[in-house]
């Protein structure tokens, strides 16, 4: 008993099911909330460049899609993500909880196990693959030191996917990103601002150099499509697309983990929509400006950034652009993938796992999800379609079922208004099945299935917009045949002799108590003040006048 009492970790507030300090709600006013739009607007910054958002269009201009069309097959792909983002993203700034418990609400108590299940998978296997790649970068860095270490003998057997240098590359990533792990979300804020301040330079520089060397736009952007397997422009635009939603769909569920460490909630919308809209879209920019200055250069088109570092005759300019990758692919890592899959697994392993125990237990697990092999290449094609049938439940449940109405203390009741049918919200899981079905056949077909109609593969390249209506529209059409109890009253609760009232609006959240010797005891983020009830000054139907002519105490409590 010793033993398992030392590994426990703070609980919070003992009075909440199933719950731990992390898992708690994060009040408007709390010193937590340290993300100010700077902040917000520099982890999407931070955010925008990264080798996978950069393959996104070299890859298609690799396959044989003009850099114009691949341009804007992304842009379109990140207006559409965009919105799911902004709308998880309200609930994180305005409630101030994190995406495991916002789970609670459409899927249940228990249900909700499932749902950050499926995410953290992801959360595991991206961070195994972001690793890979900054090991990759690693390599290379060390490869302009030293050029003999390109030739390191490999003693791993030949079916192996990996080398011993690169085994050795990816275990250098892994342990570079253990001191970032340790830190909690809202000191984050300070490595994004360094990234933020980086690799934008570098951007700028890549680019430049990429268009002087090509001789202007002209050579660059003139290439016309050309698909060389014989796919329609049409679906290879679709799947780039797709391929620019797929490393941000994850996001678009992460928002609320984020976001509740904002300080302003207005401030969360017009942040997103410039840093993924606009920013994100700036590496996809210079991803296919690159790739197709490439052919120019060298006459050959490479979707690998660091293919392009090694075609360079300077070993110094080879480590510069390797060490700003691998700082990228790092911090893509952090708020991508950490953050995600601990806050997951805190919510399996209340107890004992908090957000910086999950951090680290997330590295290892990534370790073991061999990220290079070619099987989970293509699962993380794929990947998208699931969180896109998890993001329809959500957000229909919540913006259009319930229309924002949520009693933040009911999701910490284990038999409350979210218990459905003995923890499980039926609905939510029959919408989500109804949301995937139609793109596994195409799932089935990029993991090698053969004798799948060329239809279901066109039709996977919109995998995640099919799966997150399909889900959303069938969800809400079961709430309509069997609709479920929803919130609707104020958030009031009882302590023995004191009356309270939850008051919340967009710039701050407070409890306001008063006793049996009508002292009004206000308690926000700043500490107690404590004063008489003044009726002269409190009129107008505010809800401290309408808490002391309340007759009653009722309700549980929200915090």
């Amino acid at each position: 008993m010793g033993l398992r009492n030392r590994l426990q970790v703070n609980q919070g507030d003992s009075s909440l099911a199933h719950s731990n300090k992390d898992l708690e709600p994060i009040p408007r006013d709390s010193p937590k909330r340290t993300w100010t739009w700077p902040s917000l607007l520099g982890f999407w910054i931070a955010e925008a460049f990264s080798i996978s958002m950069y393959q996104v269009t070299s890859t298609a201009v690799t396959k044989g899609l003009s850099p114009p069309m691949a341009l804007g097959a992304m842009v379109v792909g990140h207006v559409l993500v965009c919105i799911p983002a902004m709308l998880n993203a309200y609930v994180g700034a305005i409630h101030g909880i994190n995406f495991p418990i916002f789970t609670r609400v459409s899927f249940g108590m228990r249900g909700s196990y499932f749902a950050v299940f499926v995410r953290g998978i992801v959360a595991v296997i991206w961070f195994g693959t972001q690793s890979y790649q900054a090991g990759q970068c690693i390599s290379v860095m060390i490869q302009a030191i030293w050029p003999s270490f390109k030739n390191l003998p490999n003693h791993l057997p030949q079916n192996s996917p990996v080398t011993s240098s690169e085994l050795l590359c990816f275990f250098l990533a892994i342990i570079a990103q253990l001191p970032l792990l340790y830190l909690n979300v809202s000191t984050l804020r300070y490595f994004f601002l360094v990234k933020t301040m980086v690799m934008p330079v570098f951007g700028v520089v890549l680019f430049s150099w990429a268009v002087a060397s090509a001789h202007g736009f002209g050579p660059v952007f003139s290439k016309p499509s050309h698909i060389k397997d014989g796919t329609p422009v049409a679906v290879v635009f679709l799947q780039c697309l797709t391929s620019a939603i797929g490393p941000k769909a994850t996001l678009a569920l992460n928002m609320p983990d984020l976001t509740r460490y904002a300080r302003k909630p207005r401030e969360v919308f017009w942040t997103q929509a410039v840093g993924l809209i606009i920013l994100v879209s700036l590496c996809g920019l210079l991803g296919a400006t690159v790739s197709s200055a490439s052919e120019v250069i060298y006459g050959e088109v490479t979707w690998n950034p660091l293919q392009v570092a090694l075609l360079w005759n300077n070993r110094a300019a080879q480590f510069f652009a390797a060490f700003c990758w691998a700082f990228a692919a790092i911090g893509t890592n952090i708020s991508a993938n950490s953050i995600s899959f601990s806050n997951d697994i805190a919510l399996w392993f209340p107890k004992y796992i908090d957000t910086r125990r999950g951090a680290f237990i997330c590295a290892f697990l990534s370790i073991l999800s061999m990220p290079c092999a070619a099987s989970f290449s293509s699962f993380l094609g794929g990947y998208s379609l699931f969180l896109g049938a998890i993001a329809g439940v959500i957000i229909v449940d919540f913006w259009i079922c319930r229309r924002r109405s949520l009693r933040i203390g009911s999701l910490y009741e284990m038999h409350g208004t979210h218990y459905f049918t003995a923890g499980f919200n039926l609905r939510a899981f029959l919408a989500f099945i109804c949301g995937i079905v139609p793109n596994m056949p195409g799932l089935a077909a990029v993991c090698g299935q053969a004798g799948i109609p060329k239809g279901a593969t066109y039709l996977y390249s919109l995998s995640w917009l099919v799966s997150i209506l399909v889900s959303g529209s069938v969800y809400w059409v079961l709430f309509q045949i069997k609709p479920f109890k929803v919130d609707e009253e104020e958030e009031k609760f009882a302590i023995d002799g004191v009356e309270a009232e939850t008051v919340m609006n967009e710039e701050s959240s407070h409890v306001i108590l008063k006793d049996e010797s009508k002292m009004v005891h206000e308690i926000s983020g700043a500490g107690i003040a404590s004063h008489a009830y003044d009726p002269e000054k409190d009129t107008g139907g505010s809800p401290l006048e309408r808490l002391l002519k309340d007759g009653g105490i009722g309700g549980r409590s929200a915090w």
